[in-house]
């Protein structure tokens, strides 16, 4: 594989990931506005809070989809030093989030 075609798919790979980083972040947006508008508007309801733990759901999710899109690009690429290092913050997070008190 040229340097030219790993440039591009590199690039590539960086307008993927914040198209993906950004529709993560105005999903969220959207979804924390509507729950605090429902909030306002009802008090403590159920669908106000479904809605804004769903934002927050959303906004904490949208970096582990961005490194498991890296995962799969960096896989298709054949850049195997990045994938395996972008596996291991994977794991990292997962355990992590498994091992929370």
């Amino acid at each position: 594989m040229s340097a030219r075609v790993d440039d591009a798919g590199i690039e590539r790979l960086e307008i993927q990931v914040g198209r993906l980083l950004q529709a993560g972040v105005t999903l969220a947006a959207v979804c924390l506005a509507i729950g605090l508008v429902l909030w306002l508007a009802e008090g403590e309801g159920r669908v106000a809070r479904l809605t804004l733990t769903g934002g927050l759901v959303i906004l904490m999710l949208t970096p582990l989809a961005r490194v498991i899109a890296s995962l799969v690009a960096y896989a298709r690429l054949r850049d195997w030093f990045f994938a395996a290092t972008t596996l291991i913050v994977f794991v990292v997070l997962i355990a992590a989030w498994l091992l929370k008190p």
